[in-house]
């Protein structure tokens, strides 16, 4: 341990980025917790391994164990950890999961005190990245949003290259992927409606561009108990050409369950758009068959929106 915090841990096979601690079987249960698989089949093996991590202690859970060391320079996680104190108070252990993609650096991480979630927060190398996420939260969870929940934002820091932002804690059991339209079409709507008036609009925005999630795919796209989706990862909230999050979320859902794509309603600008983005993600050594490259396919194979009207 140090400072009291045990860095005790396991990483799971597939699972190399996510560092799940063995204090105890509730604290390696929400570790496992933070893993966000989208296929039914793997989530209703998560949630097993999960029930039975609880129930027999952190021995069930095959991998390579180890010990984390600091996700970022040792003088900058200290000076974190020490306002992450301010806010939560002590903790004794960490979950921990280190981004692995190349275009999206940082960490993720769930502090625990006595198997019990304290919080929520994210690293990234951009304290203004940070900050437009806190601020975007802070918008919308302050309209109360009725067809989704958020977690609601606390604090945000930096510390050198380094920006933080802290929420409070998120459900720590696995979650389902929201699958449907039924359950994601709401939830698309009505994220448009507060963004519009909650975002700042920049001078160069064209002036019929509207409020975007810019990231709501399935595994930002979660499906809690009785059907209430939660909605996360907001640090790509801007303004998009209208129609663009629909396009996006049906192109994703479509690539991850091998679902049917078809969005109706859409203007050519909103899938340049996406296209844009998605190429902008995808890494130069990403597989034919991974999902941003299954977006591309789709996005190039279904002429499902029709031309902008000239004004």
């Amino acid at each position: 341990m140090t400072d009291g915090v045990s860095r005790a841990s396991v990483r799971i096979p597939t699972l190399e980025h996510l560092w799940i601690p063995t204090l105890d079987g509730r604290s390696a249960a929400i570790g496992l917790a933070m893993y966000s698989p989208c296929r039914p089949v793997i989530v209703g093996a998560q949630r097993m391994l999960w029930g039975a991590t609880r129930a027999l202690g952190p021995a069930v859970l095959p991998g390579r164990r180890g010990e984390w060391t600091d996700p970022v320079d040792t003088d900058a996680w200290r000076h974190m950890t020490a306002d992450w104190r301010q806010e939560f108070g002590r903790w004794d252990s960490i979950a921990l999961y280190r981004r692995p993609q190349t275009t999206r650096s940082g960490c993720a991480l769930v502090l625990i005190r006595e198997g019990k979630s304290l919080g929520f927060v994210r690293v990234t190398t951009s304290a203004t990245r940070a900050r437009h996420e806190f601020d975007v939260m802070l918008g919308v969870h302050s309209a109360s949003p009725e067809t989704f929940r958020i977690a609601r934002p606390l604090a945000w820091g930096s510390e050198g290259a380094w920006g933080w932002l802290a929420t409070e804690s998120v459900p720590s059991y696995p979650l389902a992927a929201v699958r449907n339209s039924r359950d994601r079409d709401p939830v698309v709507r009505e994220i448009g409606a507060i963004l519009e008036s909650s975002l700042p609009r920049p001078d160069d925005v064209p002036p019929h561009w509207v409020g975007s999630h810019g990231d709501l795919s399935p595994w930002n796209l979660r499906l809690q108990r009785r059907r209430v989706v939660r909605v996360i990862d907001w640090e790509d909230a801007a303004f998009a050409p209208p129609g663009s999050d629909a396009v996006y979320a049906a192109a994703t859902a479509a690539a991850t369950f091998s679902l049917p794509f078809a969005v109706e309603g859409v203007e050519q600008e909103a899938v340049d758009w996406v296209r844009s983005v998605v190429e902008a993600r995808r890494s130069p050594v990403e597989s034919a068959h991974s999902v941003n490259n299954r977006v591309l396919a789709l996005l190039d194979a279904s002429p499902c929106w029709t031309p902008r009207t000239a004004e």
